[in-house]
């Protein structure tokens, strides 16, 4: 070991002599700044004025915390503040609070934000990091605090069970009402605020209002965060549904929501706080806001990560009260259900979700500015002083109001199944199929067709498969099923298939008519509804050929702005299916209609359907294929124009008879009286190369071919046969490329 020179020795002895100094530099340097008060704890305390509220604090389980075991925000109300709360909730002393319950925790843990924010932090809060841009100040207006419900246990309306649930309830955030806030919705403050606090007063001029609360000193400083002190104590906010639950004047409302109950098993919380139970976060589901839950962040996540949700999102609900909701039950329901809890799940979901406006807090004057929509359209007005009940809620905002906000869907040409539960599978595959949006549409006037539920689940297939109808729990929503059968049973139809079925029973425009004949179109591209007297045809059911399979339609009266609806009627093949067959297979099938035989005979002299891939010469493309009558066809035989052999050349003699509908720039096919016509390009060429073109004319109610010669071919056709692939169209005669 190296040994110590005496010069080092001395520089030692000076270093230590130094430290031993009682007024060295060193201890001056290091000693406790005069701005440091204290933790929170000590810092109220020395105040003088917040006895009771360190009474209270130190009765419940955050004194550790408040006396810096912990970063919090201390909102600490007076003792004189303080004193009024006890004598409104008739307690004595603060020893009267309860906390077995965990009443007391609630209470004094809604006046703990978690970690230390400045005044200026609370007036433009930057959830995602101070790096990040606001497009408006104070929107961001919800802090999480210490207060949190205990675990309580509920009843699972959809089970039979007798034993509850055990619920997990997460913390409540607290808001903050900023200046920046109020300038950022352009609205007025004072007026705004106390329309929710009717007692208490806006004093944020240059601050902020916390909930119901004035802040008397900003931001003091302490050892582990801020103390802001106020002149009220906080109450805490309770869910939209908890205050719903609270008045009994909207108690038909608050049942229909909990008709949606779902609980979900919770397994982070579980593991941490179940003590070996199962916990579950109990809401209102399927798409249904969860005005029950006091988080506002993606529904299911357990997690503190989605800030900007969590400090922004608002649930705005405006609750029809119990007079208003028995009005519309009686209007729309009364003829179809004896109360409103058998209202199928389907409309009551479009009922309720048109009520709650999920997005930024809103106050009266930006609902009075006359831009606020509901989910699905509905405009929101209303006279702020008509208002019966008005809360600002941990998880939103709840106006209480004397009428429905009655959903579009009951107004146009939807009305029917969202009326009458007879109608309930067409409205499930509508609904999956995102068709209701669409007709509630004024752009178009529709014609809707509605098969009964009976209709479809008797007699009527899709794709040749049987539909059926499984509900094994009828108080649960989202057990029911429209299911179709499948190679191992029924199973879930898909949702192209609902698109299917359903689309062909919305018609969107009458493209031709004549006499008592009518040509509509549906949502289902080259897919048509044909209308002969008081039947209605699919193309699958006008391809069958028998009249008595068509269903009648009858006029459902109603008073609507969009179009029409009509019931169906009828014992087989009741529903407008479309056709899944393609002409392909068809015509050299045994189903092959009676007036194909002679062109049958033409396709199998030719190969074109045994080619790999069969008619490999149309790329998959839709196609119009003409189809001369037999006459014709045995004319073209005796006169040698049509060969028998070999079948590159009988090939050859059928290409021109199949048109490309897309290069032929056709959205529809022609029918007479539609105004389609212009030039159709065909499959085949001619001898110099070219693609071989007819031209299609539209005239005197009926529709001509001009070929390649001139000569003019009548289309015999009205209504063609439609196929999944193409249309065919019996024409008079033979037609020539050159």
């Amino acid at each position: 070991m190296r040994k110590l020179t005496t010069k080092w020795f001395a520089a030692l002895v000076c270093v230590l002599l130094v430290f031993t100094s009682c007024e060295s530099e060193l201890e001056k340097y290091y000693a406790t700044p005069d701005w440091l008060k204290g933790n929170a704890w000590e810092v109220l305390e020395d105040k003088g004025n917040f006895k009771l509220f360190l009474s209270a604090v130190e009765k419940s389980s955050f004194k550790d915390l408040v006396q810096g075991k912990g970063q919090i925000t201390v909102m600490a109300p007076t003792d004189e503040a303080f004193q009024a709360y006890l004598i409104k909730k008739g307690y004595a002393t603060v020893n009267d609070i309860p906390t077995a319950n965990g009443e007391l925790d609630k209470l004094i843990g809604y006046h703990l934000v978690y970690y230390s924010f400045t005044k200026e932090a609370f007036e433009n809060y930057k959830p995602n990091g101070i790096e990040s841009v606001n497009p408006e100040k104070g929107i961001y207006y919800k802090f999480r605090t210490k207060s949190r419900d205990g675990i309580s246990w509920e009843k699972d309306p959809t089970t039979e069970r007798d034993d509850s649930l055990r619920v997990m309830h997460k913390d409540r955030f607290l808001p903050i009402f900023s200046n920046n806030l109020f300038k950022s919705f352009q609205i007025d403050a004072k007026s705004n605020y106390e329309f929710f606090y009717p007692n208490s007063t806006w004093t944020g001029e240059n601050g902020f209002n916390v909930s119901n609360a004035s802040i008397i000193d900003y931001a003091i400083i302490t050892d582990n965060g801020y103390v802001y002190t106020i002149n009220q104590v906080i109450e805490p906010l309770e869910t939209v549904y908890t205050e719903l639950v609270k008045s009994q004047n909207y108690s038909l409302v608050r049942e229909a929501f909990n008709r949606f109950v779902t609980f979900q098993y919770d397994a982070i919380t579980s593991s941490e706080y179940g003590k070996g139970d199962s916990l579950f976060i109990w809401y209102h589901g399927n798409d249904l806001p969860p005005i029950a839950s006091e988080w506002t962040n993606l529904l299911g996540s357990t997690d503190y990560s989605q800030l900007s949700a969590l400090s922004f999102m608002s649930y705005n609900m405006f609750a029809p009260d119990n007079a208003s909701m028995q009005a519309f039950f009686n209007k729309y329901w009364a003829p179809f259900y004896t109360d409103l809890s058998k209202v199928n799940f389907e409309p009551l979901f479009y009922l309720l979700r048109n009520h709650v406006y999920r997005g930024q807090v809103l106050f009266p004057e930006i609902i009075e500015k006359g831009q606020i929509k509901s989910t699905f359209g509905t405009p929101i007005v209303f006279d702020r002083n008509s208002v019966k009940l008005k809360r600002i809620c941990v998880n939103g905002t709840l106006y209480g109001l004397d009428k429905v906000l009655v959903p579009p869907m009951f107004e146009k040409v939807t009305s029917p199944m969202f009326c009458n539960p007879n109608y309930n599978l067409i409205l499930d595959m509508m609904n999956s199929s995102a068709y209701v949006n669409t007709l509630i549409s004024d752009q178009i006037k529709f014609k809707v067709f509605y098969p009964s539920n009976s209709m479809i689940l008797t007699n009527t297939t899709l794709e040749g498969k049987a539909i059926t109808y499984l509900n094994p729990n009828p108080t649960k929503y989202g057990t029911q099923q429209v299911q179709i059968e499948g190679d191992a049973g029924p199973e879930a139809m898909k949702l192209t298939q609902k698109k299917s079925f359903a689309g062909n029973h919305i018609a969107t425009q009458l493209i031709s008519s004549r006499n008592d004949e009518a040509i509509y179109r549906t949502i289902n591209s080259f897919n048509y509804l044909y209308i002969k007297g008081d039947k209605v045809y699919s193309t699958a059911l006008y391809n069958i050929g028998d009249a008595n399979k068509a269903p009648t339609f009858t006029k459902i009266q109603g008073d609507w702005t969009n179009g029409d609806a009509y019931e169906l009627s009828g014992t087989t093949a009741s529903a407008l299916v479309p056709e899944s067959n393609q002409f392909k297979n068809i015509i050299t099938s045994t189903s092959c209609p009676a007036d194909y035989a002679y062109f049958k005979e033409v396709i199998g002299s030719s190969g074109l359907d045994k080619a790999l891939p069969p008619y490999s010469f149309m790329q998959g493309e839709r196609f119009i294929v003409l189809i001369p009558k037999e006459s014709a066809i045995y004319a073209g035989w005796l006169s040698g124009k049509i060969p028998f052999s070999p079948a590159d050349k009988v090939a050859t003699f059928l290409k021109p008879y199949f048109i490309n509908v897309s290069a032929s720039n056709l959205l529809d096919y022609p029918f007479a009286g539609a105004g389609i016509q212009g030039t159709l390009v065909t499959f085949a060429k001619k001898a110099n190369g070219q693609q071989a073109t007819f031209t299609l004319i539209d005239a005197n109610g009926e529709l001509k071919i001009l070929d390649g010669k001139g000569k003019e071919v009548k289309v015999l056709s009205y209504f063609p046969r439609i196929y999944a692939d193409g249309a065919a169209y019996l024409i008079d005669g033979l037609l020539d490329i050159e």
